[in-house]
């Protein structure tokens, strides 16, 4: 059979994914394989007619596509989504219509279920028959074990084209866009207290997002810092080159750094706007985070207020929504809301506008950040498993960073608490001391807590007189 490998790494051929690829070769061998580096060549794909062409027809004369792809940010390299942005912009979704699909990814597992989401909505989109993926750790293919599973991975993919298995769809598709949003009352102000804010977009002259922006920003009292992302001045999107794990200082020589300082570090509220291009917020926003990765592992955003302003669907695309929230507990802020357009009522989201604006600052004047969730917490554990087994030796200023915020918080350091712990651990041994545990244990899990409720007038009235 034929398949064709739309690989979206910018690596090419040194891409860590593309050695998965090389190793099903090995092992498929009355099988061909047609790579297609659209994650490398994508400046080259979008300008030269004849590269397109040439890649269509790879994909038109295959049997099966396999996307190939590292994870970047919770999703698919900024690359490989401009790549999906042209299929659909240049109408050429017929190349992919009734192909069998399975996606083959490395990451550390950091939301690599969310790029495998995006990638089957848009196979479902554009007509395929998604069977499944296969998530492999960065160096899992030294595995033996993990090999007989990639094999059997990819043997039920070829099963599933010679058989031509029917594939239900499971994203359903999108509805079509509402009239673009335009402002219906003038907004009252609201008292920044100080607080900077800073609004971040992509709109098009005349767009709805625009709209958005500008009416988010005429709610707030005080001066509201508004700017293009192109201002970033970016030249290209994420290497995977790593080179900024030693001291933060990406590879790039454009303004993207001096922005992120300009406008990322000083403020206190960020909004982040954009409009819905195929299943995600536009190429060039995946490109803004992707390039963010300078920073490393450490959390940019900690101590802010997010929120974001998205011109789309949102309530159709839950992964969306999980990424926007994911990315800002993940970073150790909080995630003030969400204003979309698509109810379609400028009165409503008049309304939505001006209530973000008055909680973003309400929760900034407190410094309220929610308690974070899964998401956060266990993203903090694989970030800190796989920092000190090993990317410590490269990413020397998140070991930095870890060491001074006492992040490698295992195991724990209360040696009073674990004493305690090993002692009744013991103690549980005795059968009578278990029965009155077993018996009681509703009683002892709450009594810790009792201290923390007499506690809670005092603190309450202390927070008031603040």
């Amino acid at each position: 059979m034929r398949i064709s490998v739309i690989s979206g790494s910018p690596k090419g051929e040194k891409s860590v994914t593309l050695q998965y690829v090389r190793f099903l070769e090995e092992a498929f061998l009355d099988h061909t394989f047609s790579v297609v580096h659209v994650g490398r060549d994508i400046r080259t794909i979008e300008r030269q007619e004849e590269g397109w062409s040439g890649l269509l027809a790879t994909v038109k004369e295959c049997d099966g596509v396999l996307w190939a792809t590292p994870v970047y940010v919770m999703l698919v390299p900024a690359q490989l989504k401009r790549f999906i942005e042209l299929v659909g912009e240049r109408n050429v979704t017929e190349a992919f219509f009734g192909k069998h699909a399975a996606c083959l990814t490395t990451s550390i597992h950091f939301f690599d279920h969310t790029a495998h989401a995006y990638l089957h909505g848009v196979c479902d989109d554009l007509g395929m028959r998604y069977i499944g993926f296969c998530s492999a750790h960065m160096q899992d293919l030294e595995n033996e074990a993990f090999q007989e599973q990639l094999i059997r991975f990819f043997s039920d993919f070829l099963e599933a084209i010679a058989e031509r298995r029917p594939i239900q769809r499971v994203f359903p598709p999108l509805p079509a866009p509402s009239p673009p949003y335009a402002p219906k009352s003038p907004p009252a102000a609201v008292d920044t207290r100080g607080k900077r804010v800073v609004i971040l977009h992509d709109a098009e002259p005349g767009s709805g997002q625009e709209a958005m922006v500008g009416g988010l920003a005429a709610c707030y009292a005080g001066p509201v810092r508004v700017a293009h992302i192109r201002d970033a001045g970016m030249k290209g999107g994420c290497l995977g080159c790593c080179r900024c794990a030693f001291d933060n200082t990406c590879v790039y020589d454009d303004g993207f750094s001096a922005f992120w300082e300009e406008y990322i570090v000083p403020a206190d509220i960020l909004v982040m706007a954009g409009t819905v291009r195929d299943r995600f917020l536009s190429a060039a926003w995946k490109q803004f985070f992707d390039r963010s990765f300078f920073n490393g592992h450490v959390p940019a955003f900690k101590g802010k207020q997010v929120a974001y302003l998205v011109e789309g669907p949102l309530g159709h695309l839950p992964t969306l929504r999980e990424v926007l929230s994911g990315l800002v507990m993940t970073e150790k802020a909080n995630l003030a809301g969400i204003v979309t357009d698509e109810p379609g009522d400028p009165a409503g989201i008049d309304a939505a506008l001006h209530a973000l604006a008055e909680r973003s600052v309400r929760l900034a004047d407190r410094e309220y950040i929610a308690p974070p969730t899964f998401p956060a917490v266990a993203g903090h554990k694989i970030f800190r498993d796989e920092l000190w087994g090993g990317m410590r030796a490269t990413f020397k200023a998140d070991d930095r960073y870890y060491r001074q915020h006492g992040l490698y918080d295992f195991p724990t350091r209360n040696y009073l608490e674990r004493i305690s712990t090993r002692a009744t651990s013991l103690m549980m041994c005795i059968p009578a001391v278990r029965r009155e545990v077993v018996k009681n244990m509703p009683t002892y899990m709450i009594q810790p807590l009792q201290k923390a409720i007499e506690s809670s007038r005092v603190l309450a009235e202390r927070k008031t007189q603040r």
